[in-house]
């Protein structure tokens, strides 16, 4: 029975849940700063105790990530908030309840909302941030993340990004997967955004409200109406998009900043292919 496994891919050290503590002993002698509790003997789905009692007053752990491939029956991890050097945390199970007051130094995060998080905006370091299944109607709850500088939702039923426009030092943003969005508007209040993704968000497919925008560099839209817009878009330079409804490539040719454009699959009703349309960037 595997106890612990070093995963090369992430570089973290994966710790069965039933064998934490011998898994830390393990890390401490290695030096290993990232640790994922995760399944290790191929019984994914069961249940186990957490119990992160032998994490107290860790001074080596960076990262901690619990994973989704089994159900928590038992949970004591207090012992989180004696992690002094703990700058990213990653969970998904609802369980899981942090007070986030006790761990302002965190700066990547990775959970899957349950409520209102006690301490939310005590993250004053924070600046990665992915939410799974956002139940919240808007945004207003990241108002206090001054720090953020990447910030993902990831499906549940969000309707706007209002609140957003707050965050003033956001230079990423992907949205994917959110059916009942319908609102993103506040992306345009964004100074320093450079990346902005959107991914299968049946309600959005009207984006005008870009074309004055002088920031972004990198755009992708799954689906879209028209890319008129982009026309005003000073500093494009990258264009992405899988369904184009009116066919219209025309606007990439009115973008000067603009190096090049990728779609799939190439459509009858488009007006150009991609390597025609790139051909005349590039000319």
């Amino acid at each position: 029975m595997k106890k612990f496994n070093f995963n090369e891919d992430i570089q973290e050290l994966e710790v069965d849940p039933r064998f934490i503590e011998q898994g830390l002993s393990y890390a401490a002698k290695k030096k290993c700063t990232a640790i994922r509790v995760h399944e290790l003997n191929e019984q994914s789905g069961g249940s186990y105790d957490l119990d992160l009692t032998p994490l107290a007053n860790n001074k080596v752990i960076q990262s901690l990530s619990i994973s989704d491939n089994f159900k928590i029956s038992k949970i004591q991890i207090d012992e989180i908030y004696t992690l002094e050097n703990l700058s990213k945390l990653s969970y998904q199970d609802k369980k899981i309840k942090i007070d986030f007051s006790k761990l302002p130094q965190l700066e990547v995060l990775y959970f899957k909302y349950n409520d209102v998080p006690t301490g939310f905006s005590s993250l004053k370091n924070l600046k990665h941030l992915l939410i799974t299944s956002l139940s919240n109607n808007d945004c207003f709850l990241l108002e206090g993340l001054t720090s953020l500088r990447e910030l993902r939702l990831s499906g549940g039923t969000v309707k706007t990004l209002s609140g957003i426009e707050m965050l003033s030092k956001l230079i990423d943003v992907k949205i994917d997967h959110c059916s009942k969005l319908e609102d993103i508007s506040s992306i345009g209040k964004l100074k320093n955004l450079e990346n902005l993704y959107i991914e299968k968000c049946k309600l959005l497919n009207d984006f005008s409200f870009l074309s004055s925008n002088n920031s972004i560099e990198r755009l992708f839209l799954s689906d879209l109406d028209s890319i008129s817009f982009i026309a005003g878009m000073k500093k494009l330079n990258f264009l992405k998009f899988w369904n184009l409804k009116d066919g219209d490539l025309n606007p990439v040719l009115k973008v000067k900043s603009l190096k090049m454009v990728d779609f799939y699959p190439d459509k009858k009703h488009y007006s150009h292919t991609k390597s025609e349309i790139n051909n005349l960037l590039n000319h």
